[in-house]
């Protein structure tokens, strides 16, 4: 399975600057997703260039190889990378594994967009336009909404330092990611709790539904693993001797006769 990009051009000419700020966004938004889908921080899957046309409509192909071993996520991230481009077409709301971070990328491919005749992204089984409407419900998302103090709990899934200092919370109660934005200062702190359920506290942004999307992090707080019940062998010394230190066999049968 592939999937790629397709662009053309108004009078059959695009720019360079438009083509390869669109590629790398698009690029960016299946990494970024990649990391979503797959919990991996920097993800699972390594897009090789499958096919290149350059005339306009100018298309780039790519095909999806697994990166380390276990389960094969491409196909997963292809999907969940057109079902939501599909589903910004048609309202403002984010898609399951679209973080901030995704947002933003989308948000990019279609401001180069408009610089184009017309713009699709495509798999196998479909593909979607990114056109005006796409613009203005991720505008809406990424622009709209408030801000306080508030907090966000669930599993640490992944870390990103290449263009700033963010990690990815998935959250249980609005199963989604949620992007953090934090200091480097406790970037040690961070990584030591990759994996694991953890606690942030700051400045929390949400959109037009009181949703939350993104956080500037003060306080991180690692939650203690929840504690597993002892082991039956665990128990002796711990409950109180119930049967006189007999057998519970023993015991019956000493109160059956009496």
């Amino acid at each position: 399975m592939t999937i790629g990009i397709r662009l053309a051009g108004k009078n059959n000419r695009i720019s360079a600057t438009v083509f390869s700020r669109s590629l790398s966004s698009f690029i960016e938004l299946l990494q970024d997703v990649d990391s979503a889908v797959s919990g991996k921080s920097r993800g699972t899957v390594r897009w090789d260039l499958a096919a290149l046309t350059k005339r306009s409509p100018a298309m780039v192909e790519f095909s999806g190889v697994p990166r380390i071993g276990g389960m094969d996520y491409s196909h997963a991230i292809q999907e969940s990378v057109l079902d939501g481009l599909e589903q910004l077409t048609q309202k403002p709301e984010q898609p399951k594994f679209y973080s901030f971070s995704a947002l933003q990328k989308v948000h990019r491919i279609a401001e180069q967009s408009k610089h184009l005749k017309w713009l699709t992204v495509f798999c196998d089984s479909h593909q979607t336009t990114i056109n005006d409407r796409v613009s203005i419900n991720v505008d809406y998302l990424v622009t709209t909404g408030s801000k306080s103090l508030g907090s966000v709990r669930g599993s640490l899934d992944a870390i990103i330092v290449h263009s700033g200092h963010e990690f990815r919370i998935w959250s249980l109660k609005w199963l989604r990611p949620i992007t953090c934005r934090f200091d480097k200062a406790i970037l040690p702190q961070v990584m030591a709790h990759l994996k694991q359920e953890v606690e942030v506290i700051g400045e929390l942004h949400r959109n037009s539904k009181g949703e939350p999307v993104k956080m500037e992090v003060h306080q991180f707080i690692a939650l203690e693993p929840a504690k597993t019940l002892p082991a039956i062998t665990e128990l002796r010394g711990i409950l109180p001797d119930l049967y006189g230190g007999k057998s519970l066999g023993e015991y019956l049968s000493e109160m059956r006769d009496g």
